[in-house]
């Protein structure tokens, strides 16, 4: 008798048992188990009922029996779904032999509100939140500047500290004559003396009645001996001009004044007057019977952090994430029943600046707002049938504790001291005013799609290093995202910063300059608690390897937090080459730094944001690594709402540079071609039909722009092949991308049954290819320009008949051999290199591209630096010149880490033949004296597994059930026997080898 197979592992959203999904129809899936080979679903039917097991309760919605061998991303097709309702759901399948199984065990999931008219709650903050005026910046003078302590000169160079007794600094500056002073304001931090022509001026204030036509000087006397400041002069019909404190001033006796660093460096940090402290927000309540169920819905605009009865309210961090809170703001549900009790409860929030109104990129904070914000309901169900919403309004009281400040590139200011005991708690015996309501933004609130950040690792030093001012530098072995924690006992009022960085300069101290002027440096000072105390800061990240510790005491304890989108880990890769494991780990640590609400280019600098291209190269790899299919869908979201009216579609998303910048800031192709290239990689990996017809009318609107013949290209034409070694001309390269985004466009129009669309589109990539052959394919494989770039676009695009591709390819080899070997591509052309080579016959340059560790190549920073993420430049750093652009070096940047496609593909051997994995190319190319290597993927329907070894020839496979694979076997390995219940058929391939067609099982091959 057949064994039946069993249906497990029931999943919603691709989430086990998820709380909080607003969608109308969510996705269902399951998986098959059973040992034997060729397992395969012929059929399914799912039952669902509200609140009940389904098999004994009636049902909210029966599928019948179905006719499918779909068993990932089934949509529900039942009856409306009720908001704030859990639904459990069932599954039983007929098999390839006829047979029907057991049902599934329950699967469940629970709707949010599903609607914005559900929520009944209002937005609230503090009074002083809404009226205070804003902080001054002294961070930055303007973008991409920062703004230096300066001090008198100690012997010619800058003094490590305070330069003994009071001084007086000086500068001057012109102003035209004929226009009138709109407005003119100091902001001078610490016990500063401000004169302005000779006119004593307040520190923080106005001082335009000083000021007069022409020359100007000003002269700040600082008792402590060093000062940070600025004057901001805006004058009728000119742009605002900033005279700040920088190495340019003078002394009394004329010496220059001396940098001490920018402002927030040791042993100083921030000053008080750029200080924004968090709202703190509390609401009390009483419960008259025990809870049976309690559930939190709660965004923000900027960060929240909730409390409940002194407890902080699940692992989520830096809620409610990022978008474009103009047009849609997420919220997050949590289960909050065994936090709750009968009698008193208390119900609290801390505020914190975030994406909404921190330091966004490098053009200015306070971009979407600057009014901080809470929206939250709490809805508890208690035993005797009374269901009690509390949400937001002016019941809830308002005060500060110890955030004094957040920014997320910036980093935290925490005074312990300055935290209300038990304010958290019932009891309270503070006297805090009522929260005010206010508008809040304008976006649509709706459930989260994007999975929650959450810190997954945690590491301990690799080394401290103590320097005799008692400074330390702490190595932590691992470039990585996230942020410190600290446990420490000292004394109260002590004072200890923390600075983070990626690497160390040749004198061993962190190097800051390429973090431009994001300060990345955490204060904290101690409250003096006996038993002593934890500082780890909520509401920012940072992107290092190293921090320095000024002012810690001894004893105490640091850990690293490793924080990233909480994706589930999927694909394993390994091989017996460990330079190469070490790239693959590498490009694994690149990927969480910067998943954490948007794909960013870069995690560490003052920058950090989701730019279209370096996702649209990495999406692929990201979707082997990670389950990355709701985290890319709502940053598709976020791409298809910064979208412009012409179809262009941004640099970024959200899209923070258009008007802050003085060029467009929009439609280069490669980059706008996320939005067909993302939901590509998508359904490639996860056969997910959903996202492609949320994208469908947006990539028309994308290829219709770049097809008109006008079409602007910004900047200058686009990006093209970004940070080549050997630039490619912009013309052929958005050539090449138009006709490859149109050809994959008209393919997914196919997929989900869109006709018109698909026409419409291959019309485009015709014409497109004519064009790019017209203008730039010449005779002999020759393609305009000669660079690897082009020549690769023009293999991998298509643009190149069958006949011309050997040329294209014979040439191209040759070019990289006449750079001994190395390649010459940027951020566009680098992705498909090595599979240009490999699917022309040039396997043998492939990998000794890949292997080598010379500049410029992937392995020149494992082997030659220490890398233990992908870097932005080939050459950040190098022997032969040290550190790369200053004002453009990242060490985590992902976007040439693209290459782990092809190692999971062609050197582990894994690859999908049909959308999802439903049926996988096994095909492992061994080269380059890689001798053995493997691939695990788990994906919607089980895992996948390659392992292969050189010598003796050794090939194990395993084909999770309702899949198959393609399996390639070399000349001399013996195919396997039709017999086989899971063979399904044996063919010779066009290498003089065999093509087995296996279903389900574990299978070994051997020569």
């Amino acid at each position: 008798m057949t064994e039946p197979v069993r249906v497990d592992d029931p999943r919603v959203e691709r989430l086990v048992d998820p709380l909080g999904i607003d969608e109308p129809s969510p996705l269902l899936s399951w998986r098959l188990t059973g040992s034997r080979h060729g397992i395969r679903q012929r059929a399914y039917r799912i039952v669902v009922a509200a609140e009940a097991d389904p098999l004994t309760a009636p049902a909210h919605w029966d599928s019948g029996l179905v006719d499918s061998g779909e068993s990932v991303g089934v949509a529900y097709r039942g009856p409306r779904l009720a908001p704030r309702t859990r639904y459990l759901f069932r599954v039983r399948v007929t098999d390839d032999h006829g047979v029907e199984s057991d049902w599934s065990p329950p699967g469940s999931w629970e709707t949010g509100q599903l609607d914005p008219a559900q929520w009944t709650a209002g937005w609230i903050t503090a009074a002083s939140e809404r009226d205070a005026p804003l902080p001054p910046d002294l961070d930055t003078t303007e973008p991409l500047h920062s703004l230096h302590r300066i001090g008198a000169p100690d012997g010619g160079r800058a003094a490590p500290g305070p330069v003994g007794g009071p001084v007086t600094l000086r500068t001057s500056f012109e102003l035209p004559g004929g226009r009138r002073i709109v407005a003119a304001t100091t902001a001078f931090a610490d016990e500063v003396t401000v004169r302005v022509n000779g006119t004593e001026v307040p520190a923080v204030g106005s001082a335009a009645r000083a000021l007069r036509p022409g020359t100007n000087e000003m002269a700040v006397t600082a008792p402590a001996g060093h000062a940070v400041g600025r004057l901001d002069v805006t004058l009728d019909g000119l742009p605002p001009r900033t005279i700040a404190t920088d190495d340019t001033w003078h002394t009394d006796d004329g010496r220059l004044a001396v940098s001490l660093g920018p402002h927030g460096a040791p042993p100083w940090g921030r000053a008080a007057i750029t200080h924004r402290p968090s709202p703190y927000l509390r609401r009390e309540f009483r419960l008259d019977a025990p809870v049976r169920r309690a559930r939190l819905y709660v965004t923000a605009a900027g960060l929240y952090s909730m409390r409940l009865n002194g407890n902080r309210v699940g692992s989520d961090h830096l809620a409610p994430g990022w978008t474009d809170y103009a047009t849609r703001v997420p919220y997050q549900s949590h289960d909050v029943t065994g936090l709750l009790r009968a009698g008193d409860n208390v119900l609290g929030a801390v505020l914190a600046d975030g994406w909404f109104a921190g330091s966004v990129g490098f053009c200015r904070s306070f971009h979407y707002g600057h009014v901080r914000a809470l929206r939250a309901e709490l809805h508890v169900w208690t035993t005797d049938g009374d269901h009690q919403v509390i949400g937001t309004d002016t019941g809830w009281r308002a005060g500060t504790g110890a955030v004094r400040y957040a920014d997320l590139q910036h980093g935290t200011v925490v005074d312990a001291r300055a935290e209300p005991v038990g304010w958290d708690a019932a009891g309270f015996a503070g006297d805090w005013p009522a929260a005010v309501p206010t508008d809040g933004p304008a976006g649509r609130v709706t459930a989260a799609i994007a999975p929650p950040v959450r810190v997954r690792h945690e590491l301990a030093p690799r080394s401290v290093d103590t320097r005799p001012d008692g400074r330390r530098i702490i190595d932590f072995g691992q470039n990585l995202v996230g942020w410190i924690r600290l446990r420490v006992r000292g004394e109260a009022g002590r004072r200890i910063i923390v600075r983070h960085a990626e690497v160390l300069d040749q004198d061993g101290e962190l190097y800051l300059d390429a973090l431009r002027t994001a300060r990345a440096t955490d204060e904290y000072v101690l409250a003096g608690h006996s038993d002593g105390e934890v500082f780890e800061p909520e509401f920012t990240s940072h992107g290092f390897r190293y921090c320095e510790l000024t002012g810690c005491p001894d004893g105490a304890e640091i850990t690293a937090l490793v924080a990233y989108a909480d994706m589930a880990a999927t694909g394993e890769f390994s091989c017996s080459d460990e330079r190469i494991n070490r790239l693959h780990d590498n490009i694994r640590w690149s990927q969480r730094g910067n998943f954490l609400a948007v794909p960013t280019d870069c995690p560490q600098r003052d920058e950090r944001l989701g730019w279209t291209g370096d996702a649209q190269v990495f999406a692929p790899t990201a979707a082997f690594g990670y389950d990355v299919a709701a985290f890319l869908r709502k940053w598709l979201v976020d791409v298809r709402d910064a979208q412009l009216a012409d179809g262009a579609i941004t640099h970024v998303a959200p899209d923070v540079l258009s008007g802050q910048l003085d060029t467009p800031q929009h439609g280069s192709p490669g980059w706008g071609d996320a939005i067909v290239l993302v939901p590509a990689a998508l359904h490639a990996a996860y056969g997910d039909t959903r996202v492609v017809r949320e994208c469908l009318p947006a990539m028309l609107r994308w290829l219709d722009y770049l097809d008109r013949p006008d079409a602007p290209r910004h900047p200058r034409g686009g990006f093209a092949d970004w940070l080549a070694v050997t630039p490619t001309d912009k013309d052929v390269v958005n050539a090449a991308y138009l006709a490859h985004s149109a050809r994959v466009a008209a393919r997914l129009a196919a997929v989900v049954d869109e006709p018109d669309a698909a026409a419409h589109c291959t019309g485009i990539a015709d014409r497109a290819t004519a064009a790019f052959r017209d203008a730039y394919v010449g005779g002999d494989g020759r393609i305009a320009g000669g660079t690897q770039t082009a020549a690769v676009l023009a293999l991998q695009a298509g643009l190149v008949t069958e006949a011309e591709r050997p040329a294209v390819v014979r040439r191209l080899a040759a070019e990289v051999a006449a750079r001994n070997t190395h390649l010459s591509t940027g951020f566009l052309g680098t992705p498909w290199l090595l599979d240009a080579l490999a699917s022309g016959g040039r396997l043998d340059v492939a990998y000794a591209l890949l292997l080598r560790d010379t500049y410029p190549s992937w392995l020149f920073p494992v082997v030659h630096a220490d890398a233990t993420t992908i870097w932005e430049r080939w050459d950040s750093w190098s022997e032969s010149r040290g550190f790369a652009d200053e004002g453009m070096t990242s060490f985590n940047h992902y976007a040439y880490g693209a290459v782990g496609d092809f190692l999971h593909r062609v050197v582990g051997g894994l690859a999908p033949a049909e959308p999802g994995y439903r049926r996988i190319t096994v095909r492992p190319r061994p080269g380059g004296g890689i001798d053995s290597a493997g691939a695990r993927l788990h994906t919607g329907y089980g895992l996948v597994m390659v392992r292969w070894q050189a010598e003796p020839y050794r090939l194990e496979v395993a084909v999770p059930p309702n899949t198959s694979a393609d399996v390639h076997l070399p000349p001399g390995v013996a195919p396997p026997s039709t017999d086989d219940p899971g063979v399904r058929s044996v063919a010779p391939d066009a290498e003089g080898g065999t093509v087995a067609w296996l279903g389900s099982g574990h299978y070994t091959f051997s020569a």
